[in-house]
Formats: C-alpha cells, sequence, structure tokens
C-alpha cells in the first residue's frame, strides 16, 4: 500500500516542491493552500498523514487539526511552522499534533520525520490491510488471507511488516538485520528462507529481489 498525505501549505512554491517530492518518494499526496479546502478534502478521502502549515489565512493548521480530533479523526499530524515561542509549539501538540519541523527545513529531514510518524501508527494500529485478500493483524502478529490465520511464523510476520510498510520501495539487507535481529547476532541466510517463506503466500512477482541490496514487495 502506498501512504496517502494531505499537504496544508499556502506557499505556492513550497507546496509545489512538496508534493513533488513526496510522490518521488512514493507517497500518494492530495494538497490544499486552504483550510477549507484541507477540511473538504479530508472528509471525502482518508488519509494516513497530515502535513500541516499553522498560519493559513482562512482556518489554521491548529483549527484544522482541532475540529479533526473533535470528530474523532486521529490522523497523525506534522506542523510545518515558522513560530518558535515554546507556547504556539505547546498548542500544537495539545491539539493532536504528532510532531513540528520549523521554517525553513530541510526535505531530507521531513521525509525521516515522515517515516516516524507513519511506523509509529502502523505500531499502534490494531492491523494493517496489505490487499483485498491479506490483512496484518499487528497487535496478534498473524497474517490472515481472507480472514483466516495462515500461522506463520514471527519472524516471517516481521519481514513482511517491514517490507509492507515500505511498499513498492527497496528494504535493504542491513535494514532486515537491524529490525529483525537488533543486538542478536544475524543470519543473513535464514533471510533468504523467510523471503521464500512470503514468495510461496504471495508470488514471485509480489516479493522481488534486488541483487546485492535486498528485497521489495510490489504490492
Amino acid at each position: 500500500m502506498s501512504y496517502k498525505i494531505l499537504v496544508l501549505e499556502d506557499n505556492k512554491l513550497l507546496l509545489a516542491t512538496l508534493e513533488e517530492f513526496l510522490s518521488d518518494n512514493g507517497y500518494i499526496i492530495k494538497t490544499a493552500m486552504l483550510g477549507e479546502k484541507a477540511l473538504e478534502l479530508s472528509y471525502k478521502e482518508d488519509f494516513d498523514l497530515f502535513l500541516l502549515d499553522v498560519k493559513i489565512p482562512d482556518i489554521s493548521g491548529f483549527e484544522f487539526l482541532k475540529e479533526m480530533r473533535e470528530s474523532g479523526d486521529n490522523t497523525p499530524a506534522i506542523f510545518l511552522t515558522s513560530l518558535r515561542d515554546k507556547e504556539s509549539l505547546g498548542i500544537g501538540f495539545e491539539l493532536g499534533g504528532d510532531d513540528y519541523i520549523k521554517k525553513p527545513f530541510d526535505l531530507d529531514e521531513l521525509l525521516f520525520r515522515v517515516k516516524a510518524v507513519l511506523l509509529r501508527k502502523i505500531d499502534n494500529e490494531k492491523s494493517l490491510k496489505i490487499n483485498e485478500h491479506f490483512i496484518l493483524d499487528i497487535k496478534r502478529k498473524r497474517l490472515l488471507k481472507d480472514g483466516m490465520d495462515l500461522n506463520i511464523n514471527l519472524k516471517d510476520f516481521q519481514l513482511l511488516k517491514l517490507l509492507v510498510r515500505d511498499v513498492g520501495k527497496v528494504v535493504t539487507t542491513e535494514m532486515i538485520v537491524e529490525k529483525l535481529w537488533k543486538n542478536e547476532e544475524a543470519n543473513i541466510g535464514s533471510i533468504r528462507v523467510y523471503i521464500t517463506n512470503l514468495k510461496k503466500i504471495f508470488g514471485k512477482d509480489l516479493i522481488v529481489n534486488i541483487r546485492g541490496v535486498g528485497y521489495k514487495f510490489e504490492g
């Protein structure tokens, strides 16, 4: 799956830059220059993340998120702000913001923050839909196919979760070792076994070997 992000920003150049940069990194981007438009989009579509400029002429990023939270929408939010006083930043967190980045900012830093917030979102979710047939039960660490538990082992589950989280992107062998083994001694040969197990379930077309680099889940 590709994550869908709503960007609320009234600077036309910055908005275009963010849309292009995030799209190039595999995200589905919807944009709004006014808070009213952002609200309209948020009620029509489901988003995985909000990127919110604080200073918007009609409805500020703070006001937008306040309305979202009051409506029961808990979509993670990152504020894009030129505000530097602690009081303003405190307001953002009190309203339910997950992170903020101060303007001007480095695009790579923004990408790191986006990935971190989305990772927390996955970890907090009870389930993660892979496609119309497969669902990852995050809480119980199970893979379900059409509602039936496939009883995969824990390492298979952890690897699949890692691949699905970055669907369409290469997950390097180093990343897999770091996430699956942490402080334990890694067994590189085991990764091939787990990949083979997952290919038996999803097929060779969905899980692709990137020789000498890692693996990619095509989704």
